[in-house]
């Protein structure tokens, strides 16, 4: 157990989930009920974290398991979940409660959704497809890259599409002109990150709105070194890893203009996972400003009671209703007000989109802009956090613009000591690190260790 910023945090050993020799993992997802796991293979395993039942829904697929990603509609009573097959085909499967047996949910297929219409389609662009899918929506383009030395650097106009998860609609399709040399990272549900190669010694980085195919760019020369990471965050940001284990905050401007910058404690970052947690602490006494419309309220908050002064202008009209009927316009506030300052975790690997969308200040809608003042009593705050795996097993924690290790997994006693001389990191493969409160996954050469993070 360590300190970790202001707060402490210890780990539990929860499960490993063995995999074959030879078939890595490529997609992890966990919520608080499950962690379902696909493989190169097309193996997709679901285990069930409140019972440790395990659980192969597919022994093998055509092609790699590239997505997997719980629906932004599920609720208590439903986990239904997308998973990406290549770029051949998307499967929808529901975990609905077993009526019969509490302890064992009925998981389903419930439907296969097909990315081409016609097979010949699938065969031409597969090799060239890159694919990537957020909760809500689906990204593909085939780029022709090249595939063999010498390597020629020309330009390619490439065909895109982008369509709704839920409904299979297609909401837009264009044309994205690249070199046929690229690197794709990063894709949130509305920018794709990539990195073209222009020469040897010229590689420009850039961010293309899909829905507008307006495009963000900067040249970047050979001394800028290797970039091993880059993931979209919030305010036109990137966060990098690069030349193995540095650590960058960099905002999308002419610049390229670096935030900020930490060397990440250990040896080469082989994974990274990032998400937002909204913090939000009230006093039982909170008075809180109010900005709308240019005009200031000023709510204090009592056990009891509420008390308003200083009504918006636009409001001295209903001055005549009656009392009781503001009072409980009031009291809807109030509650309304409570439950936005709930203590709440949210989960974004996909950039924070949850978070923003709840969070007050992040509103966009200058119609309904209200901008929340904070006077000492009142903390709203939207805190990034990173967890990063480094090749010796180090699993290391940031936020607050601190880095801190939380445990070294080859030092884990519940893991075979064979297994752990052998080494966990030894094949060379694209390691995954994913969390969702209260869990952690990590996949490894011997398959993937779930442990819990407690906050104490």
């Amino acid at each position: 157990m360590e300190s970790l910023g202001k707060s402490k945090m210890s780990y539990v050993f929860i499960e490993h989930i063995e995999t074959i020799f030879g078939d890595p993992i490529t997609s992890i997802n966990i919520n608080s009920n499950f962690c379902i796991i696909g493989t190169m293979l097309g193996r997709l395993i679901l285990f069930n974290l409140n019972t440790h039942k395990l659980t192969t829904l597919l022994d093998g697929s055509d092609e790699e398991i590239i997505n997997i990603n719980f629906s932004s509609n599920n609720n208590k009573m439903s986990n239904d979940f997308y998973c990406c097959i290549g770029d051949s085909s998307i499967l929808k499967y529901s975990i609905k409660p077993n009526l019969l047996d509490n302890n064992n949910p009925i998981t389903t297929l419930t439907s296969t959704i097909k990315n081409y219409e016609e097979e010949f389609l699938h065969v031409r662009d597969c090799d060239n497809a890159i694919v990537f899918m957020t909760k809500e929506i689906y990204f593909m383009a085939a780029i022709q890259q090249i595939k063999k030395k010498p390597m020629i650097l020309n330009t390619t106009n490439s065909k895109y599409l982008v369509k709704n998860v839920e409904s299979q609609e297609i909401i837009v399709e264009g044309v994205l002109t690249t070199t046929n040399y690229i690197v794709p990272f990063d894709f949130d549900g509305k920018y794709f990150v990539l990195l073209q190669f222009l020469s040897n010694v010229e590689r420009m980085i850039c961010s293309f709105n899909v829905f507008t195919q307006r495009i963000w760019k900067h040249l970047l020369m050979k001394n800028f070194g290797v970039i091993n990471y880059c993931k979209l965050i919030k305010d036109n940001q990137l966060f990098i890893v690069r030349n193995l284990n540095q650590c960058e905050f960099r905002i999308m401007d002419d610049n390229f203009s670096l935030k900020h910058s930490f060397v990440h404690k250990g040896d080469q970052v082989i994974a990274i996972d990032l998400f937002y947690k909204l913090i939000r602490k009230v006093k039982k006494t909170r008075p809180l400003m109010v900005k709308k419309d240019g005009k200031i309220d000023i709510y204090k908050f009592h056990k009891e009671d509420i008390k308003k002064s200083n009504s918006d202008n636009k409001k001295n009209d209903e001055m005549s209703e009656t009392e009781t009927k503001k009072n409980n316009n009031i009291n809807n506030s109030e509650e309304k007000f409570k439950n936005n300052q709930a203590l709440n975790y949210e989960n974004d690997s996909n950039n924070g989109e949850n978070s923003s969308k709840n969070n007050p200040k992040e509103e966009n809608d200058e119609n309904s802009k209200i901008k929340f003042v904070t006077n000492g009593n009142v903390m709203v705050n939207s805190l990034l956090n990173i967890f990063l795996l480094d090749i010796d097993g180090n699993v290391n924690y940031y936020n607050e613009n601190e880095i801190k290790t939380l445990f070294n997994i080859n030092q884990v006693s519940e893991i075979d000591q064979l297994v752990r001389n052998r080494g966990l990191f030894t094949l060379n493969y694209s390691y995954i690190i994913k969390y969702s409160h209260p869990y952690l996954a990590i996949s490894t050469d011997n398959g993937c260790y779930i442990f819990q993070i407690k906050h104490i």
